[in-house]
C-alpha cells in the first residue's frame, strides 16, 4: 500500500463470520484510514449500519441466520425511506459463479469480490468507489 492513507476517515461497517477473516480485514482497512465497525452476522451488520450510515459496507454473502442478501435488502430500505446517500456495498463471497454476482448486484450491491479478496484490489475499490460517491 502507498504511505498516504487512502481510505482516510471513510466509515466502513465489515460484516464477516470467519473470526480470523474479520480480524485481518479490519486490520488492513484502519491501516489505510478508515473507521471499521467490524460485525459478525448480518442483524449485527445491519443495526451498524441503519446507525452509522457508513461510506461503504463490506459484506460476506454467507453468514449465519440471515445471509448478505437480508442485509443489503434492510440497508437499502432504510436508505431510501431516511433519503440517506446510499452506502457503497461491497458483497464478498468465496462462490465465482455468475448467478452469485448477478444477484449480488440486482439486490443492492455495487461490487462483487471473491475471496480472497486481494488487500491491494479492495482498497482500491472502496477508495475509488467512496471518492465517486462523494463526487456524485
Amino acid at each position: 500500500m502507498n504511505a498516504a492513507m487512502r481510505l482516510d476517515q471513510a466509515t466502513i461497517v465489515l460484516v464477516e463470520d470467519d473470526p480470523d477473516s474479520r480480524e485481518s480485514l479490519t486490520l488492513l482497512l484502519e491501516a489505510e484510514g478508515a473507521k471499521v465497525c467490524a460485525v459478525a452476522d448480518a442483524e449485527e451488520g445491519v443495526v451498524a449500519a441503519m446507525r452509522l450510515l457508513p461510506d461503504a459496507v463490506v459484506c460476506d454473502l454467507d453468514l449465519p441466520a440471515m445471509d448478505g442478501f437480508y442485509l443489503i435488502q434492510r440497508l437499502r430500505d432504510h436508505e431510501i425511506c431516511g433519503g440517506h446517500s446510499p452506502s457503497v456495498a461491497v458483497a464478498l463471497t468465496g462462490h465465482t459463479d455468475d448467478a452469485y454476482r448477478l444477484r449480488s448486484i440486482g439486490e443492492g450491491f455495487q461490487h462483487f469480490m471473491t475471496k480472497p479478496a486481494l488487500p491491494e484490489a479492495l482498497v482500491t475499490l472502496l477508495h475509488d468507489a467512496i471518492d465517486a460517491r462523494a463526487a456524485g
